[in-house]
């Protein structure tokens, strides 16, 4: 009885994370790629359309548009520039799954940003950007969306029929995986029910144990660690504590590359990164209730950069907008 039940829960434990996993993160995936699919498949002014629709809702307006020539238009490339009311923005698009946005694309975008007069910049595509381009492009106060946000982004301005069709896809191939999933965990249940007697009877067929005083002697001795020195304890916390007033360049840059390394890991926030020296990205999947504490404790425990202009992003799939605010204005 004690095996069947063993094996009953096992089977149920390995049930549930596989459901898990299929429904919170692989149908996810297998929505994302088909939607990608979708996109790349729009003709380059539609493409465009779409962002313009999504930049809207995140409180950019078009000012004007700087077009490609034929040439780069057939290639998949666009420009607009856009405003969000105290700055111009400039948005580029690659519009094609086979881009590999590399560190030359940035430079190319910064380049047109400081001709347009654009302060922040924009790339979009269904390509995908390694995390050295995504970190060189936050740096020049450019925001990379690819493969992986694009979806989402603009999935609430593609056609109805399209979206519902990629999402019922999704779901028929979760609610497939999920029935291949729950019978092989009852066949792994089985398994440990039957197997399982089998091997404690061997065991107990097996020649009587070494003695105790022989296990004894073969037992390690246990060594109990020394604590760390407290010199080294209170060197720590004082290299924590030594954050400058007035930093100069390179020490700032630093200061910044921990706070959006620390907010990225935080709950409730997708990323965090720096759009220009003075505002600070967030794009969180949590409320605002549970987002804006940590990133205020974050900077308050940097005075150089307590004032700076925080962006509040909406999360994935609300119709929330896009909120700028302060942690302290002096």
């Amino acid at each position: 009885m004690t095996s069947l039940i063993l094996g009953l829960a096992l089977a149920v434990v390995a049930a549930v994370l596989a459901l898990l996993y299929l429904w919170l993160i692989r149908r996810a995936e297998t929505e994302n790629s088909a939607g990608l699919r979708a996109l790349a498949g729009l003709r380059w002014r539609e493409f465009s359309t779409l962002v313009a629709q999504a930049m809207q809702r995140r409180g950019l307006r078009d000012v004007g548009r700087d077009l490609a020539d034929e040439q780069q238009r057939g290639d998949g490339g666009s420009r607009m520039l856009m405003s969000d009311g105290s700055q111009r923005w400039l948005l580029s698009c690659k519009h094609g799954m086979a881009y590999r946005i590399q560190a030359s694309h940035v430079d190319e975008l910064a380049a047109e940003m400081d001709l347009a007069g654009a302060a922040s910049g924009m790339l979009l595509t269904e390509g995908r950007a390694d995390r050295d381009t995504l970190a060189a492009a936050a740096q020049r106060g450019i925001e990379i969306i690819d493969s992986r946000r694009l979806w989402a982004l603009l999935k609430p301005f593609m056609p109805a029929d399209t979206t519902r069709r990629i999402t019922a896809d999704a779901t028929a191939q979760a609610k497939r995986h999920s029935l291949i999933a729950v019978l092989a965990s009852l066949v792994l249940g089985l398994l440990v029910a039957v197997l399982l007697p089998q091997l404690r009877a061997g065991g107990e067929n097996a020649p009587a144990a070494v003695p105790a005083a022989t296990q004894a002697q073969a037992a390690p001795t246990a060594i109990t660690p020394a604590p760390p020195p407290a010199a080294a304890v209170a060197d720590g916390n004082a290299a924590a504590s030594t954050i400058e007033g007035d930093p100069d360049d390179a020490t700032l840059a630093r200061y910044q590359a921990e706070i959006a390394r620390t907010l990225s890991a935080a709950p409730g926030i997708d990323r965090a990164y720096w759009l220009t020296r003075a505002t600070l990205v967030i794009d969180r999947t949590g409320g605002e209730d549970v987002v804006w504490p940590q990133v205020c404790a974050e900077l308050d425990r940097y005075p150089p950069l307590r004032t700076v202009r925080v962006q509040l992003n909406p999360r994935p799939g609300s119709d929330e907008a896009v909120r700028w605010r302060q942690c302290r204005t002096m």
